[in-house]
């Protein structure tokens, strides 16, 4: 019976291996396979930066943090809006 401490073992040096076959194996196999590793892990970075600022947004949306609806440009100083 495999328990959780040692799934999060294993998957930890699964990814450190996988990191080492990548930058000995591939990525430093000959100058252009170097670029090409860069770029696709640039990429990939922003990509998920980009989704986890818009997923953190979302959630701050949904406990009222920045809600646009709660504060109007229109709305005058007792919230009575426009006449």
């Amino acid at each position: 019976m495999v328990t959780v401490i040692d799934f999060v073992v294993r998957l930890v040096t699964s990814a450190v291996d996988l990191i080492v076959i990548f930058v000995t194996d591939v990525a430093l196999r000959d100058p252009l396979a170097f670029v090409s590793f860069l770029f696709g892990a640039l990429f990939v970075g922003g990509a998920s930066a980009v989704m986890g600022y818009l997923a953190l947004g979302a959630l701050g949306y949904e406990f009222g943090i920045g809600d646009p609806a709660k504060r109007s440009r229109f709305e005058g100083p007792q919230g009575q809006g426009r006449r």
